[in-house]
This record gives structure tokens, C-alpha cells and sequence, in this order.
């Protein structure tokens, strides 16, 4: 996760920067609720990674809309 906006009382307080989470699988995706429409969807990640000798470059990262979690434990972030 690269960033994350906290909701508190119903509004956004904060965002957080490379924030963490944890638990088991099946609890996490069950504290899904809800998921943004295709206006929200972006590309996250690094663009490039750099691997081997001699160096070769290939494009990663991954896609996502915003999506809404209650009661996931997030620690770090900043």
C-alpha cells in the first residue's frame, strides 16, 4: 500500500504514506466495503526494476480502484 486516506466520524483526516496492514486473509477481505467505479482505478508502483548483470529493466506495479476497509489494523506510515 503506498498511501491511504484515514476516515474518522465520517470524514477524511489524514493520509497516510506507505502505511502497513495486517491479518488473516479471509477477515481482511471480509472488512471490503466497498469499491471505487472506474473513475477511481490508477495505476500504483514503481514504473521500473532493474535485475540481472548485465542489467535488465522490465515495468512494474499493479492497478487498483480505491477501496474501503473498516476494522483493518494499519501500523506505520507516516
Amino acid at each position: 500500500c503506498e498511501y491511504a486516506k484515514l476516515i474518522e466520524n465520517g470524514k477524511f483526516t489524514k493520509i497516510l504514506r506507505n502505511p502497513n496492514y495486517r491479518g488473516i486473509s479471509s477477515s481482511f477481505w471480509n472488512n471490503l466495503k466497498s469499491v471505487g467505479d472506474s473513475s477511481t482505478f490508477q495505476i500504483y508502483g514503481t514504473p521500473n526494476c532493474g535485475k540481472g548483470e548485465p542489467n535488465q529493466v522490465i515495468r512494474v506495479g499493479h492497478a487498483s480502484p480505491v477501496c474501503l476497509f473498516h476494522n483493518v489494523a494499519i501500523f506505520g506510515g507516516a
